[in-house]
């Protein structure tokens, strides 16, 4: 069954893979098609693995870890990022190299704490036991972003991982760029679910739409991309012979996140039912399809394509084909993360009910036969 006992250590794995791959161009420069793909498929695996285990935490509070999307929110989406994309590009014409100041500042400081929250796991078991055993907290407000909580091991990490932040503001160096990149985008498929499968078809199709719109309509996607100073993307080593401006090829981190969202919405569905990963690794199968037909087309057509137009179709096609295979196409299309567990709740008091009824039954008859 898919409860990850069959995939120990799994996401530890990935995440291994991804910081050798990082690293790996100052050795060997793989082709960047293939380092794509491997890169971006292992965040979603890694995530969406993190993401199983964090779905059945609370914080302290007593709220989920993991945000679940509304119908209305996956609505909205779509139509906020537009409104934020459109506003990017008129402050660009404008005021571009203050724009950048205050975006790479504010990504900066996210970058930080996500790449300490990424490595904090790995990095605290070099640290002494009194760091570990501390039971200190730090908590604190980032205005209109997101609320700080860290207990004594992830301050160390985030002062460690700081080093990649000074790297990233003095050099811009592509290194710091996509380590910022990968925290940010495994942590965003660990703590963000689209809520069910409506949900997440909606997203996806109106991000589809958002995504051709802004690339084949307009030219305000690219110039946005080219223009944003901030680790908003992966970058891929094509040589380091090559021109500045041709040195690299890119991936936005959306392409990753979006669909992983999704992708780690199917692994708990899986895990919910007790099945084996059929859906889970249909969809990863779909996804790196999806990324395999953007680099076809970029390299036929040489231009830049909306990775969503092909990732989200190979997705949502390859995760029903595989629940319908496996005979669970209503239900997968039905499933929903706030009512599953009423759902699985409510068959096991069945269950109990039922089984107590026949226990009662085989009492009375039993009494019914002495009688007699």
């Amino acid at each position: 069954s898919c409860k990850l006992k069959a995939m120990p250590g799994l996401d530890v794995v990935a995440d291994v893979l991804l910081l050798g791959l990082t690293a790996l161009p100052y050795v060997y420069v793989l082709p960047f098609q293939l380092n794509m793909v491997l890169q971006a498929t292992l965040c979603v695996i890694s995530g969406a693995i993190k993401g199983r285990h964090a779905s059945e935490e609370k914080t302290e509070e007593g709220t989920p870890v993991v945000e679940t999307m509304t119908k209305a929110d996956a609505m909205r989406f779509p139509l906020v990022g537009s409104c934020a994309l459109f506003g990017l590009f008129i402050a660009f014409k404008f005021f571009k190299e203050w724009v950048n100041v205050v975006l790479r500042v504010y990504f900066l400081v996210l970058g930080v704490l996500a790449l300490a929250g990424f490595m904090d796991p790995y990095l605290s078991a070099l640290y002494p036991s009194a760091i570990k055993k501390s039971e200190k907290r730090l908590k604190f407000t980032i205005p209109y972003v997101l609320e700080v909580d860290v207990n004594t091991s992830e301050i160390v990490s985030g002062i460690l991982c700081s080093s990649v932040g000074f790297l990233y503001i003095r050099q811009k160096h592509w290194v710091a760029n996509n380590l910022f990149g990968l925290a940010f985008s495994v942590l965003g498929i660990k703590l963000l679910s689209p809520g069910s499968f409506m949900n997440g078809a909606i997203l996806l199709c109106g991000l589809f739409v958002y995504d051709v719109f802004w690339v084949f309509g307009t030219d305000v996607m690219v110039t946005v991309a080219r223009s944003l100073d901030a680790p908003i993307k992966l970058l891929f080593v094509r040589s380091f012979d090559a021109p500045k401006e041709k040195m690299f090829s890119l991936l936005g981190l959306g392409d990753i996140v979006i669909p992983g969202i999704f992708i780690a919405m199917a692994l708990r569905f899986d895990a919910k039912h007790g099945r084996p990963c059929k859906v889970f690794w249909s969809c990863i199968a779909g996804y790196v399809a999806g990324l395999i037909a953007t680099i076809v087309a970029m390299t036929l057509f040489e231009a830049a394509q909306p990775a969503l137009l092909y990732l989200v179709p190979a997705c949502l096609l390859f995760s029903c084909g595989a629940a319908a295979a496996d005979g669970n196409f209503s239900q997968w299309l039905k499933y929903s993360e706030e009512n599953g567990d009423h759902d699985n709740n409510k068959e096991n008091a069945d269950r109990k009910s039922n089984s107590s009824q026949g226990k009662q039954s085989g009492r009375s008859g039993k009494k019914a036969s002495k009688k007699e």
